[in-house]
């Protein structure tokens, strides 16, 4: 079931309709949000908000990939392993 809540990310506040069971995960991400936002207007406080904004966009995005990468290479090596005991079985039940 969907509901109604509001946000306040960067300093702004935004409704967001979401799942009920997705609402803890979204204001935690939120928070997280926010939490990387002061740290990095401290560092960067001449800079809009919106290009801050866009500096976590891009860390976050790029740290994403970066998981999928690893979890892609972590899934093909179990795969592979997989495989092998599965002609092993194969291998071993033949006889």
């Amino acid at each position: 079931m969907k509901q109604r809540i509001t946000l306040k990310i960067a300093g702004r506040e935004s409704e967001f309709m979401v799942d009920a069971e997705r609402e803890e995960l979204i204001r935690a991400a939120a928070a997280r949000i926010n939490k990387e936002f002061e740290a990095m207007r401290y560092d960067y406080r001449n800079q809009d908000p919106a290009d801050v904004l866009r500096m976590i966009l891009l860390s976050e995005e790029m740290r994403l990939l970066e998981t999928e990468k690893r979890n892609n290479r972590e899934n093909n090596s179990l795969i592979r392993r997989l495989e092998e005991l599965d002609a092993g079985l194969e291998e071993y039940l033949s006889r």
